[in-house]
């Protein structure tokens, strides 16, 4: 447990020192080997206390363990850092796609959200952040990842249309599946291949939407991909009339057969 510096002879209040451990903190993500836990024994300070000073000031990243809990200290310390760390990546997830929605709506910009699942072997924690990573490395600059609930991926597509966004998630997961039977994966996670299922939501700015509405119509592409066998994308039907459903999309080959009559790879 952190002491005070006994060369301060004033208390900091606990509000002021979480404040300045928040803004000596980094906003990226680190994997958890690199994450630091810090612990804080605050006298005189109960649950409904902490309930009430985290939802005044904005604290509910942070995580508060009862001391005199009947649950040993360690394991009760261990549940709450999982179910943080399960969660951290929410509130950023929820910024962006606040962000997006209201530049899509302004701007006229097309939207795009991902939910990826492995089908098997990722039960691990240590496997799933690998997997994160490899999504971080193959995702463009300006989109958006997040590990979700310790077992999904969400990756935010700004500026995509529907077809871009699934021709781009399609290439993402031929190349985890790919790039998992080499060593970017922890063992638990390698294998011949990396089969992965993933919902894709499109967004037109042409209705008015929620984060959450649009994380919805994502899962429910992935609970249905995952229902027909796993192993699939599956796009759902547009929230808005901007954009155009799935089956009325004509694909380039598609195009280049209806104006030439021969198909892609004819000379």
């Amino acid at each position: 447990m952190p002491k005070r510096n006994q060369h301060n002879k004033t208390s900091a209040p606990l509000l002021e020192e979480i404040r300045s451990i928040e803004d000596c903190s980094l906003e990226a993500t680190m994997s958890d080997a690199a994450s630091l836990c810090v612990l804080r024994v605050v006298p005189g300070l109960d649950a409904p206390a902490w309930a009430s000073l985290s939802l005044s000031h904005g604290l509910d990243h942070w995580c508060a363990v009862p001391l005199g809990s009947p649950t040993p200290r360690a394991e009760l310390l261990a549940q709450a850092i999982g179910q943080l760390a399960a969660s951290s990546a929410k509130p950023d997830l929820h910024a962006f796609l606040c962000t997006e929605i209201e530049r899509s709506r302004s701007c006229d910009v097309p939207l795009a959200l991902a939910l990826i699942q492995p089908d098997a072997g990722l039960s691990d924690s240590e496997a799933l952040h690998g997997l994160f990573e490899l999504v971080q490395g193959l995702k463009r600059g300006f989109d958006h990842a997040a590990l979700l609930d310790g077992k999904r991926l969400a990756l935010v597509l700004s500026g995509a249309s529907l077809s871009e966004a699934e021709r781009m998630v399609g290439a993402i997961l031929r190349r985890l599946r790919t790039r998992a039977a080499g060593k970017d994966v922890p063992a638990a996670a390698t294998g011949a291949s990396l089969l992965c299922s993933a919902g894709l939501a499109g967004y037109g700015g042409c209705v008015d939407l929620t984060p959450e509405q649009l994380l919805a119509s994502a899962d429910k592409a992935l609970d249905k991909a995952r229902g027909l066998g796993g192993n699939r994308l599956e796009v759902s039907v547009p929230v808005d009339v901007c954009l155009a459903s799935r089956d009325t999309l004509v694909h380039a080959s598609e195009k280049h057969f209806l104006f030439t009559g021969k198909k892609a790879g004819d000379k």
